[in-house]
């Protein structure tokens, strides 16, 4: 039974460390993009002119793929197909993000950072197992670490970031071995980025209605509506591959 401690213990020291490291990693890199993205928007507004040169800031992102030799990119499916079948995940997936996700923002592109933030978080996870030779199970986690601590870096949220990144393994089902890791990983990002000068985006409710019957019911019919509408949704991309290629 000693032996069985020691051994539990051994495994809550390991998976500390590896929270602990992978924070910090990621939570740097996810500052100095945020940072990136920053400067990028008030250079953009202060310089409306420059959103004429977006069709060729598309072709620079297009040919630094096809550079780094990255033909078949699939957003962060790849990441999620990474936990779920243990998939590769090339490193050269994050300076391809962080690049073409800082020039879209300087040239007036739609793009988000919530997808990029799991992306690199996700990516750097993952390799930093195969750096330390984790076997596989042990992979997924140090990968949902990543994006834990990416997400969490950018938005202040991290409880958030590490039960979406709990829940990615399988859709409904939370992935409680990462559990630990993954919120040490997020905390540390969320301290590394506020020490630094990083605010998350805050939004104000000033009116908030009462609760009643009617609103209740109102926002059942609304929640349920949604639901339905996210069915089709996926539904709609399992029909057509390469509609779900091109939308996620």
């Amino acid at each position: 039974e000693l032996k069985d401690f020691l051994h539990r213990l051994l495994i809550l020291m390991k998976w500390i460390a590896a929270g602990i490291i992978t924070g910090i990693i990621v939570g740097g890199v996810g500052i100095i993009f945020y940072y990136g993205i920053r400067y990028a928007t008030v250079y953009r507004q202060a310089h409306g002119w420059i959103i004429c040169l977006l069709p060729f800031a598309g072709l620079f992102i297009v040919f630094i793929y096809h550079r780094l030799k990255d033909y078949d990119d699939k957003g962060t499916n790849l990441v999620i197909a990474s936990i779920q079948e243990n998939t590769s995940l090339p490193f050269r997936k994050v300076p391809l993000i962080f690049i073409s996700t800082i020039v879209t923002h300087l040239f007036g592109g739609s793009a988000g950072r919530e997808s990029a933030a799991l992306q690199i978080g996700g990516t750097i996870g993952k390799n930093l197992g195969r750096l330390f030779r984790f076997n596989e199970g042990d992979q997924k986690i140090i990968t949902m670490c990543g994006m834990s601590a990416a997400f969490s870096a950018l938005f202040g949220t991290p409880m958030a970031a590490a039960f979406l990144a709990m829940e990615i393994e399988s859709v409904g089902i939370m992935y409680y071995a990462a559990l630990v890791p993954c919120v040490l990983s997020a905390l540390i990002a969320t301290y590394m980025a506020r020490y630094f000068g990083v605010t998350p985006d805050v939004f104000s409710i000033s009116n908030i209605p009462d609760f009643t019957l009617n609103h209740a019911f109102y926002a059942a019919v609304l929640s349920l509506l949604c639901a339905l509408v996210s069915i089709f949704f996926c539904i709609l991309l399992d029909f057509h591959p390469f509609l779900s290629h091109q939308l996620l």
